[in-house]
Parts: structure tokens; sequence; C-alpha cells
């Protein structure tokens, strides 16, 4: 979908509510606004993660608040898929590839080809990248001496397929990478069969805040674009109050898929649903694909808010 558009200068105004959104007042230096320090930050496996992104306002399922439309995400997550189930024959030959997985990479992989959706064989504008640092976010309070996140799978919207005024979303540095990524709304972690997922789940809870932050910033974008495009105000204001953002967390056995949003100061993150990949393989590969296809849904729609400005001028 190419286009232009002006993108709206940078004035404190503005900046105002880029930060307002997103619960921080304090103003944003040039310097710090694109990618997060990673000198003498800790990173996503060290033993005192847990309690700095705590202490940062990133809130574990434990500690974290319902958002209102809980009930219409888990129906989006578990309504059932029309498409073929895989054989029984093929079933079988999963649990044998995945008992015999020892370490992550070999979990991602079959996970990967066997249960995901694939969208980059039908559909080159969203993509996916594995194992890519999200680098292209601010400094702020909820990522203060944190390493960048680091999922092992994000999907999103290719950014040199969007207008070169959204390029400014992406959430990677080279925005002519096939793997540069914007308007995302689905990331996932990965853990071999035999280890514990409290540290994936964590991990997943910096993942989507970082993704529900930099959609909020998306959002304030858009809202200051809206003004001159009759009615579409309306539609980022529904927008914003929308849970969107969804992170999975993934042993090749067991999957669950969280919901993620922006509350009262803090980043909260909450089990939607939770199913066997062995037991019930069938609901498994709905949710998981379900899950893909709400987020995916989700990026169309916040790029649909400039493709409108657009065509109204």
């Amino acid at each position: 979908m190419a286009g232009n558009f002006d993108k709206p200068r940078l004035t404190r105004k503005n900046l105002a509510l880029l930060n307002s959104l997103n619960g921080d007042s304090k103003s944003t230096k040039n310097s710090d606004y694109f990618e997060s320090d990673t000198m003498k930050s800790t990173p996503t496996t060290d033993p005192d993660f847990e309690q700095k992104a705590y202490d940062n306002g990133i809130m574990d399922p434990t500690a974290s608040k319902q958002p209102h439309d809980a009930d219409i995400v888990k129906h989006h997550l578990t309504l059932r898929r029309q498409s073929t189930q895989p054989s029984e024959r093929a079933h079988e030959e999963y649990c044998y590839r995945i008992s015999r997985s020892h370490n992550e990479t070999e979990t991602s992989r079959l996970v990967q080809s066997k249960l995901m959706i694939d969208y980059e064989d039908r559909n080159r504008h969203y993509g996916r990248s594995n194992g890519r640092a999200i680098t292209q976010i601010p400094q702020q309070d909820f990522n203060r001496g944190l390493s960048n996140p680091l999922p092992d799978v994000l999907e999103g919207l290719v950014t040199d397929t969007l207008p070169t005024s959204l390029h400014g979303q992406s959430l990677h540095s080279n925005t002519r990478s096939s793997s540069s990524l914007a308007l995302c709304h689905f990331a996932t972690e990965f853990k071999r069969t035999d280890a514990n997922l409290r540290q994936a789940v964590y991990q997943a809870a910096y993942d989507g805040a970082t993704l529900v932050n930099a959609r909020n910033r998306t959002l304030a974008e858009a809202k200051v674009h809206a003004a001159s495009v009759q009615g579409l105000g309306v539609v980022v204001d529904k927008a914003a109050k929308e849970t969107a953002v969804l992170t999975s967390v993934n042993d090749g056995k067991v999957v669950g898929v969280y919901a993620h949003h922006f509350q009262d100061g803090e980043y909260h993150q909450n089990l939607v649903a939770r199913e066997s990949l062995l037991l019930y393989p069938n609901r498994g590969r709905e949710l998981i694909r379900n899950a893909q296809d709400f987020a995916r849904r989700k990026s169309y729609e916040l790029e649909a808010l400039f493709v409108a400005d657009m065509e109204e001028e």
C-alpha cells in the first residue's frame, strides 16, 4: 500500500500526547528516543530480570488486572476453525519429534513448521522474524535498565512494504531488511520440552509490554492525523480501548496465550487460554492460529488508520 503523507512534527504538544498514552509524563530526549541502551542492562535470562521488570511496572499474571474486554478476546481465541485438521499420523509424528527435541531451537522450528500459520507464503506484506532483538523503542520507565526484548518469534507488517512515512514505526533498525517489522501485535517465547516455563512467561510479559507501548505511540500519532479526517478520531479512540497485543509461551507440549494491556501506569499480562499440544492437538493448534489471526487483524487495522488519512487527503 504505497502512499505519502506528512508525518506530524514532534512538537511539545505531540510529544506530551505520546507520553501520556504510555504513562510517562517525562519528556523523552531525542538521543534516547530510538534505541534503548543495552550497556549495563539486565538481559531477560538474568536471575534478577523478573524483579527488575516488576519494579519497572511490568506485571506478571498473578499481579495483573483483567482488561475490560477479556471475554471478547477469549471468544476469538477459542473459536473452532474450519480448516482441515492434521491427520492422526501427522500428530503421532509431531509427538515423536517433540519428545526428541533437546533445545529451544528444535522446539521453535518444529512448532513453527507444524502448528503455526506461515503468512509469508501467502502475503509478503505480513512477515515473521526469529530471534531478532526489538531495538527501536524509546527509553522509558518500563524498560529502564533492561536489555532490548528478544522474542523467539515476532509477527507484524514488513516495514519496507509500508508507506515511507510509517517506517518510523519499525521495531528494528534496518528498515530495508525483510525481517524488519512494524505494527506488531504477536510474539512467542519458546522453551525446551523439559524446561520451566516461568522464565518464558516473564520474557513474554516484557515482549507484550513493548508491543503495547509501541501500539500506544502509533495510536497517539494516528490521533494527530485524525484531526484532519472526518470520523477517524472516533475510530482511533475505539482502537485505543481495545486489547490487541498477544504473546504465547510454548514448550512444544503446552501452549499458553496471554493478552497484554496498559492500565494505571502498569503493563498487565493475563492468561487467556492454555492447551495441550499432545493430548488435545487440534485445540492447541487452533489456539495458536487464532492468536496469530487476531494479532494480524489488529496490525492491518492499525495501518488502516493512516491509509484512511492518506485517502482522505
